[in-house]
């Protein structure tokens, strides 16, 4: 009996091993996509302080980063989906939004970096919570 109970919990080892493989994988698309958005974004609004005119075709770029990058992050944080598609449609047309609305929402780049580098080294947002 004693023999079968073990047999049972090393054909599980497998399988636990696999989710948690999978689950990390599943975090880091969703880590990889949401960098992308942020990294693009970031690159583009240089363009535009170094004097480059705004693109549509480079806004039109964002809404397609920003919507892709909420997929696989809903797996682990749906507030942080719902800010990605925000962002997306904020590049639908960023004219059309007011300062205060982007801060009030939560897509200004200052709080998705923030919440991406929350997702990206979670132990650190522990720590940061234990000090306060």
């Amino acid at each position: 009996m004693i023999e079968w109970v073990v047999d049972r919990l090393l054909a599980l080892l497998g399988p636990i091993a696999d989710l948690k493989k999978d689950q990390r994988e599943l975090k880091d698309a969703a880590l990889r996509a949401v960098s992308e958005a942020l990294n693009e974004t970031l690159l583009y609004y240089r363009d535009i302080d170094s004097g480059v005119k705004p693109s549509r075709e480079r806004e039109a770029q964002l809404v397609r980063l920003w919507a892709a990058a909420a997929i696989p992050v809903r797996h682990f944080d749906s507030a942080l989906a719902s800010t990605c598609q925000l962002k997306a449609e904020y590049w639908l047309d960023p004219r059309s939004w007011r300062r205060n609305k982007v801060k009030k929402v939560g897509i200004d780049l200052g709080s998705l970096k923030e919440r991406y580098d929350a997702m990206l080294h979670p132990n650190k947002s522990l720590e940061r919570t234990r000090e306060r």
